[in-house]
């Protein structure tokens, strides 16, 4: 049974000079590779896009709405399509809702919270979590190039100029 090999023994054994000294020949330097040239765009993780498909695609923070500027984007998705969204952007891997509230808009916990306990299409319409959301939700769909859903376009015609930002669950109406 041969014997388990130690440090030591490695150590003590003879050392073998690989450089010739006898024959001073000079190998001529590696050449540089050059890159490949492509069509793909440099953040592309697909290779079957080409050309004008990889300049569309942007950040969605790049993007600017219509009235973003004023703070008077008008909203067309209610209150449950926002939380169904953020719900499914949720179940994403490595998603931190803490860093996605930051990015929309350094909206605090809490409000995000109270915005996701509401119920009904109008239930946390008040909250800045909905509104926020919902730009960066329009922002990506811009980003990615996805047409505007069926749901979308019916709101789209029901409130011309967007959805109310206000619960009307705590509404009087005197008549």
């Amino acid at each position: 049974m041969p014997a388990a090999k130690r440090k030591s023994d490695v150590l003590a054994e003879p050392v073998i000079e690989l450089t010739d000294s006898e024959g001073e020949e000079e190998l001529p330097a590696p050449v540089a590779k050059k890159a490949r040239k492509s069509d793909v765009g440099e953040g592309s993780s697909t290779g079957g896009k080409k050309g004008k498909a990889a300049s569309v695609a942007k950040n969605w923070y790049e993007i600017e709405l219509e009235g973003e500027e004023e703070g008077g984007v008008e909203v067309y998705d209610d209150c449950n399509e926002i939380r169904r969204k953020i719900r499914l952007l949720q179940k994403q891997p490595d998603f931190k809702v803490t860093h996605w509230l930051k990015e929309i808009g350094n909206i605090n916990n809490n409000s995000y919270q109270r915005f996701m306990k509401a119920t009904g299409p109008t239930g946390g319409a008040s909250n800045g979590t909905y509104y926020a959301a919902y730009v960066y939700f329009e922002k990506v769909r811009i980003a990615e190039g996805k047409k505007k859903t069926a749901k979308r376009l019916r709101n789209e015609q029901e409130h011309s100029c967007g959805m109310p930002t206000e619960e009307r669950r705590h509404m009087w109406v005197l008549g």
